[in-house]
């Protein structure tokens, strides 16, 4: 009993972390063991459920997924759940990759089927990566490091799916190590600055905002764009101290612009979602606008279109708070997501940000155009600022302008510029 104990999980009865190292060291000489695949199984979003539903739900689920998994493994199969929402698979002695795929194939298939738990029915999906010995790897710790990889990859490209590892995913992951260790590093190395992308208001033909814009520029790797570092930084929670980060220096920055005489300038600046459902993320903003005793109606939270829509339930009690102290919120990318319009009249929303794609393609057709004037004169009749980004030709301006778009930005008028030629260019207020 003490023997059964110490090798299997006590939820599932399936084989546990330490009876998986035992088997791992057993079959440690795989060339006598012939073709041996790993497949990793990850329940997509089981934190959330568990969040929501609760732990003993959680733990049914685990024991239902367990019981299916059973019931589809068969022959030269090993199952074991070592913790939380993940499963292996060890399968031994098969003759060639396609029956690997088919049995995660099938897996896939039959454990999305439902589960009937506590009079609830739940749908869920599942993530597979898998590796193969000896493609990819000599020892069984080598294609469990693989099959993590892939694994990972398979939920980044949009979970439910099944990923064989390849030796291009190992090089990506292994960039994302490098880039994730030196940021953990990067605030307290004062690693991070702020460019600004000035806003030009159409009507007055002055600057009237900037959108701060983070970049990194570590020792050893150089500059990094925002595009490499921003979903590590989401993946890892260090958004959260980044992005107040942002937000505290972005304020300083136009306290100082409004004590040299440009009171009337604002600020944008993009918030995350995982920054927005922080308990205290209200208190930490305001409080930093009270030590810099600035007017909260010169602050602006960009927020993504998708993500709003996604988590609007979630964060709008925040939003309406922030509205009423007079911070404004802005749309951002609408138009590349669900560009809902029974939800657009629900948000707490005082700017619309047409999306880079729409400016793009003014000059394309006449549907295009009608879209991008649609957009505007939707955001000017419910007595919205709207502003379009990426505006690169003096035709995009042009239509902008004759079609009454409030703001632009981009290269057209100014790339992001870092603070000092902020500094040196704003005092004349026509161009940037």
């Amino acid at each position: 009993k003490l023997h059964y104990e110490a090798y299997h999980d006590q939820l599932t009865g399936l084989k546990n972390r330490r009876s998986l190292i035992k088997n791992i060291e057993e079959l440690d000489s795989l060339k006598t063991k012939g073709k041996v695949a790993l497949l990793i199984l990850d329940i997509d979003n089981f934190k959330y459920i568990n969040d929501t539903m609760g732990h003993h739900f959680g733990d049914l689920l685990l024991k239902k997924v367990s019981d299916r998994l059973e019931e589809i493994c068969e022959g030269d199969c090993r199952i074991y759940r070592p913790g939380g929402d993940e499963f292996i698979i060890l399968q031994e002695n098969y003759d060639e990759s396609a029956l690997v795929e088919k049995l995660a194939l099938k897996i896939l298939k039959e454990c999305t089927q439902g589960y009937e738990i506590d009079c609830s029915k739940l749908f869920i999906s599942i993530s597979i990566g898998i590796s193969l010995y000896p493609e990819h790897g000599d020892s069984l710790n080598a294609l469990f490091k693989n099959a993590d990889i892939a694994v990972y990859k398979a939920k980044e490209t949009g979970k439910k799916k099944i990923v064989f590892f390849n030796k291009v995913m190992n090089e990506a992951i292994s960039e994302r190590v490098l880039l994730e260790k030196h940021l953990r590093a990067a605030l307290d190395n004062d690693e991070f600055l702020l460019y600004y992308q000035p806003q030009l208001d159409i009507e007055t033909n002055t600057v009237t905002g900037l959108e701060a814009l983070i970049r990194w520029n570590n020792l050893d790797l150089g500059f990094v764009s925002p595009l490499r570092f921003i979903s590590i930084a989401e993946d890892t929670h260090l958004i959260i101290p980044i992005g107040e980060w942002v937000i505290r220096n972005a304020c300083k920055f136009l306290k100082k612009l409004h004590q040299q005489g440009h009171e009337d300038m604002s600020m944008s600046v993009n918030v995350s979602m995982l920054q927005l459902i922080q308990d205290d993320f209200v208190d930490k903003l305001m409080m930093i606008l009270e030590e810099l005793e600035l007017n909260p109606e010169c602050l602006e939270l960009e927020i993504t279109e998708s993500i709003l829509m996604e988590s609007y339930e979630a964060i709008a009690a925040k939003l309406e708070i922030l509205k009423c102290v007079g911070i404004r919120i802005a749309l951002d990318d609408f138009g590349k997501g669900y560009s809902s319009l029974n939800y657009l009249k629900q948000l707490p929303i005082t700017t619309l940000k047409i999306d880079k794609s729409f400016v793009d393609t003014i000059l394309a057709g006449d549907m295009d155009k009608s879209l991008t004037d649609l957009i505007i004169r939707i955001g000017r009749t419910m007595d919205l600022c709207v502003v379009a980004e990426g505006v690169e030709t003096k035709e995009q301006f042009d239509f902008l302008s004759s079609h009454k778009c409030t703001k632009i930005q981009g290269y057209f008028f100014s790339k992001p510029i870092p603070e000092e030629a902020v500094m040196k260019s704003i005092k004349m207020k026509k161009a940037i």
